[in-house]
């Protein structure tokens, strides 16, 4: 009796799946149950999206003109904002962001961010792209940026700092604070 017991159920599994192997016994299409969980999605499906945000976004950053990029108070580009403009100036037909001169927030000098907006609009011009002059904004940088009192000790903290926090010359594999201490 107890061998029947043992051995019912297993007979009656390799039964079924005998009748599954060979076709026999197979659920209509319409009838199975799908599983419980969704499929998973091929890999990179849901990361893709991310990252090509944020690449738009880095690309767009690339049109924004810094206070930096004047000289002073002033209008002027410095070298460095030539170069830059003409860098935006090649890349502008095919993109559609607008140019961003980024607007004085402490000062408020409006007079000041309309000079330098006609100044990149005049520069724009002068090299030949052709766009509306609504392209070209005054508004806030994107990215928040850093005071000087702020960028000094993480500059600091980066380079002295050991590994466990976060710091180190080298970060991971070299210097002061690597992995391999």
């Amino acid at each position: 009796m107890n061998l029947l017991r043992t051995f019912l159920p297993l007979l009656g599994g390799l039964l079924l799946a005998g009748c599954y192997h060979h076709g026999q016994c197979q659920v209509p299409h319409e009838q199975r149950v799908q599983p419980p969980y969704d499929r998973p999605f091929p890999l990179g499906q849901v990361s893709d999206a991310h990252w090509e945000t944020q690449q738009t976004n880095a690309e767009a950053a690339d049109f924004i003109f810094y206070d930096h990029e004047f000289v002073g108070n002033t209008a002027e580009l410095t070298p460095a904002a030539r170069k830059h403009i003409e860098q935006v100036a090649l890349r502008m037909p095919h993109v559609p962001f607008p140019v961003v001169v980024e607007e004085i927030e402490n000062e408020g000098n409006r007079e000041l961010d309309r000079r330098r907006r006609e100044a990149i609009i005049g520069h724009l011009t002068q090299i030949g792209v052709e766009f509306p002059p609504e392209r070209v904004v005054v508004a806030p940088a994107f990215p928040p940026g850093i005071t000087a009192m702020e960028g000094e000790p993480a500059y600091y903290s980066t380079i002295y700092e050991d590994f466990s926090t976060g710091g180190g010359v080298g970060r991971r594999f070299s210097g002061r604070g690597g992995a391999f201490r």
